[in-house]
């Protein structure tokens, strides 16, 4: 495993200008960072004021208006900029936050006792060192100490706030808090023997399940995967796995994303992202792994705001999540959509397991079944995201597929928080251009995660075999998948969602919208088979059911690899 840098740039704070401490009467601005919501926690009274914090403040882009139509324009066949993606350098040099505004910014943090201030090579987030008393100071926030069952953490209790004179320039601050985002383990298998094969598949024979035959095996294309703590078993794990089924080895970077960690709790998940993607691609040209200390959001957002300012990989996938309401209090969700959507004009993908407790999120374990509260999981649930849901598959015992179900596990609904992009208009049914937020459908798309009543994948942890599934199954074969049409059209697909919602309303323009955001109502007529995509129309995940067409449990489709590489824009 190879390291590399980051793209992270300390800043020269001594030219900066100076401010000690703020104006006896400033006037204060709001920031996208709102009071976090700390439910039945127990508070524990104010945080220590000498407490270490590690703060990511994100910036808004300047012409978020132009920079949108941009985009639209970027992806639609026919116009000038068609596919024409930036590199990062255009990039900053068009949409990013001006020098001035990067300067003001830092210049604060530095005037109120933060140091360690870096900038991103693409000028959308200032990191920075302090204490909780600093931050509650310059932000005008309070931070406290809470307990709920055996996990401490703290969270401010009171909205992020900036001078006026910066409002224009901050978007949200982020690492007011310390709650982690939950990490979709996989789901164990209780296997049996026979056929179907339902002992499993290893993840090379998802190939034949998805049809990727006649389709290049990725060595056009560098993807990538968010780690979090040691990597050093899952790398000797991967070998593992690549030499028992006769794969090359493929070439994996580090890229360490802020303060590290040697924590392995997720080294099962770790192990499954990396085996099942190059698994489906096997001959990818670089597997990077962009890893973070932790699971919060703070450090969430930097790996995502990393990926996208180097561009060294086409496609990332996360198999993370926890309901939308979290990251949409502290900011990250919008700061996530900022940065994702700059990754779109490069031609960046991010894929997110959509979750394993159905139309709910939030429960405490993968149980595959609704088993919490009914919301959508982000960062699927992103507007720039490509969310990825479960199937219960059954194939024999070389892959070939025998039936494909929706699964009652798969994470989906439509989110309260998160907009739709203009690309779901025909397709989404909770897209209605009268609410300001809200009517983000997902998953996009979705491919195998039942491990018990169907068929699992076999992945080495800690040198065994382990049949495992859940999303955090379905969201790495399809980063596969993508690598390998991207490899076919030389890199120029760009955001895989945008390219697919186009697949399919090529066939189907228009005939799935309703007016009415609750979806439980049937299109007036089926929509017809789309090339490239197995519509899968029985199944449920609680609250909604697969249908013809589009639908909250298995979004698009499952992809057929080879016929999707025919008709993709």
């Amino acid at each position: 495993m190879v390291a590399a840098g980051s793209s992270l740039a300390p800043l020269a704070v001594s030219a900066l200008p100076a401010q000690a401490s703020a104006p006896a009467q400033v006037a204060w601005a709001a920031t996208a960072t709102r009071a976090a919501d700390t439910g039945r926690a127990v508070a524990l009274g104010s945080l220590s004021p000498s407490r270490s914090v590690s703060l990511v403040v994100t910036l808004k882009a300047p012409h978020p208006a132009a920079e949108a139509a941009a985009l639209r324009a970027m992806y639609t066949p026919g116009s000038s900029t068609f596919h024409h993606f930036l590199t990062p350098a255009q990039f900053t040099a068009r949409w990013a936050p001006s020098p001035a505004a990067v300067s003001s910014v830092a210049g604060y943090l530095a005037g109120h006792g933060f140091s360690h201030i870096q900038v991103l090579s693409n000028r959308m987030a200032i990191t920075a060192a302090g204490t909780a008393a600093a931050a509650a100071f310059a932000f005008h926030t309070r931070l406290e100490s809470f307990r709920a069952g055996r996990l401490r953490f703290f969270a401010n209790t009171a909205p992020a706030l900036v001078p006026a004179a910066l409002s224009s320039s901050v978007q949200a601050v982020l690492g007011l808090n310390d709650l982690p985002l939950p990490l979709l383990h996989p789901i164990r298998a209780r296997t049996q023997a026979g056929s179907p094969s339902f002992a499993g598949l290893n993840p090379a024979q998802f190939q034949v399940t998805y049809d990727a035959a006649g389709t290049p095996s990725g060595s056009g294309t560098s993807i990538a995967l968010l780690t979090e703590g040691s990597q050093t078993q899952v790398l000797k794990d991967l070998r593992q796995a690549e030499t028992v089924n006769h794969l090359p080895k493929v070439a994996v970077t580090e890229i360490p994303v802020g303060a590290q960690s040697t924590d392995t709790t997720g080294v099962d998940e770790f192990d499954l992202d990396t085996q099942s993607s190059t698994g489906m691609a096997p001959s990818v040209k670089n597997l990077y792994l962009y890893n973070i200390g932790s699971l919060v959001d703070s450090e969430i957002d930097l790996d995502f705001t990393t990926f996208v300012a180097q561009d060294k990989a086409v496609a990332m996938s996360a198999s993370i999540g926890g309901c939308d309401f979290s990251p949409y209090l502290d900011g990250s969700m919008v700061s996530t959509d900022s940065v994702l959507q700059e990754g779109a004009l490069q031609g960046q993908t991010l894929f997110a397991s959509t979750g394993d407790s159905g139309s709910t999120c939030g429960a405490p374990v993968n149980v595959g079944a609704p088993s919490g509260i009914p919301e959508t999981n982000w960062p699927a649930s992103g507007e720039f995201t490509t969310a990825v849901g479960g199937t219960s598959l059954i194939t024999d015992s070389n892959g070939n597929r025998i039936s494909e179900l929706g699964w009652l596990g798969s994470g989906g609904g439509i989110s309260y928080l998160e907009n739709p992009g203009w690309w779901t208009a025909d397709s989404d049914l909770g897209y209605d251009a009268q609410y300001a937020t809200g009517g983000r459908a997902i998953p996009d798309v979705a491919l195998d995660a039942d491990p018990n009543v169907a068929t699992p994948a076999l992945i080495y942890v800690d040198g065994q075999v382990s049949y495992v599934g859940g999303t955090s199954l379905s969201s790495p074969l399809m980063l596969g998948a993508w690598a390998r049409l991207e490899s076919a059209h030389k890199n120029g697909l760009g955001l895989a969602s945008i390219d697919l919602y186009a697949v399919y309303d090529k066939v189907n323009p228009g005939t799935t919208l309703l007016s009415s955001p609750i979806d439980q109502v049937a299109p007036a007529a089926d929509p017809s088979p789309v090339p490239g995509l197995t519509d899968i129309t029985l199944g449920t995940n609680g609250t909604y059911v697969a249908r013809p067409g589009y639908d909250e449990v298995t979004g698009l489709g499952a992809p057929d690899i080879a016929a999707l590489n025919k008709v993709i824009p």
